[in-house]
């Protein structure tokens, strides 16, 4: 009498590990694509500051009129001169450092100068600063973490 020959084939064990495997693949690429969004708000939010104010100061060197990008601290917005109201991140907690009278505001006037100051940006344990040179207006971004 001839044996059978065996069937090939998965066990149910084996079928298990790779179903946990696939889940676990699955779960890490979600929570890396999650980071890699808040990561591409975070840019978008902080780009979309430091021009607001770049446009600002443009304007007025360009017009010969002072301009100014007003900040809304307690709602998270900001408007620079002819744009539209721009929306920070919810979660993002914005701290505006400027000349005294001006309010939530920077001015920036036609010899290229400004009123000068910095915003301190943060979300989470991250954090920057929007430095606005009083002299020149020159507007930088530095990540303080």
């Amino acid at each position: 009498m001839r044996a059978l020959p065996r069937a090939r084939g998965f066990t149910l064990f084996e079928l298990l590990v790779v179903i946990v495997l696939i889940g676990i693949s699955v779960a890490l690429m979600g929570y890396g694509v999650g980071n890699g969004l808040q990561a591409a708000g975070e840019r978008r939010a902080l780009s979309a500051t430091v021009q607001a104010l770049r446009a600002a100061r443009v304007q007025a060197i360009v017009t010969g009129q002072p301009a100014q990008t007003r900040f809304d601290l307690r709602n998270g917005r900001f408007q620079g001169p002819r744009q539209k109201v721009q929306q920070l991140p919810r979660d993002m907690q914005l701290t505006l450092q400027t000349a005294d009278g001006l309010g939530s505001a920077f001015d920036f006037y036609p010899d290229g100068g400004s009123s000068g100051g910095h915003l301190l940006l943060s979300r989470g344990d991250k954090r920057w600063r929007i430095d606005i040179s009083w002299l020149t207006g020159n507007v930088q971004l530095r990540t303080l973490n």
